[in-house]
C-alpha cells in the first residue's frame, strides 16, 4: 500500500514539475493575392498573425525568396493571445511578366518550425 501511494504521488509531483515544450501555436493567412500588376509596380501587403498558445510566440527569423520582396515584422515576441503584422512588400521586375508566386519564411517556436507565407499575382508589361 505504502508502495502504491509513493508511485502515485511520484507521478504526480513529475507531471507537474514538467517543464512546457515551449512550442507556440499561430493562426494566419498564408496566401495574400494582389491581382494584375505592371512591371516596375510596387505593391505592400499585410499578414494578420495570431498567438493561440499558451506559450509566448519567439520568431526567430524572417526571410524572403528573393530581392524583389521585403518583410518586416512588427514584434518578434508575442505574448499568448497577442497577434502582430508582416509587411511584405513585392516590386515587380521585368523578369517576373507572368504568373509569380514569391515566399516569406517565418522561423518560430512552432511545431513545424517554419511556416510559409506567400504573394501571389500577375505581372504584365
Amino acid at each position: 500500500m505504502k508502495n502504491s501511494i509513493f508511485i502515485i504521488l511520484s507521478l504526480l509531483l513529475f507531471s507537474c514539475n514538467r517543464k512546457t515544450n515551449n512550442i507556440a501555436e499561430i493562426e494566419i493567412n498564408k496566401i495574400q493575392n494582389f491581382g494584375v500588376i505592371k512591371i516596375g509596380d510596387t505593391i505592400n501587403k499585410t499578414f494578420y498573425l495570431k498567438n493561440l498558445s499558451e506559450n509566448s510566440l519567439i520568431i526567430k527569423d524572417l526571410k524572403t525568396s528573393c530581392g524583389c520582396t521585403v518583410a518586416k515584422i512588427k514584434d518578434s515576441l508575442i505574448k499568448k493571445g497577442a497577434g502582430t503584422s508582416i509587411i511584405a512588400q513585392y516590386i515587380a521586375e521585368p523578369d517576373d511578366v507572368g504568373l509569380i508566386e514569391k515566399s516569406i519564411i517565418i522561423e518560430a517556436n512552432t511545431d513545424p518550425t517554419f511556416t510559409v507565407l506567400y504573394l501571389k499575382g500577375k505581372v504584365t508589361k
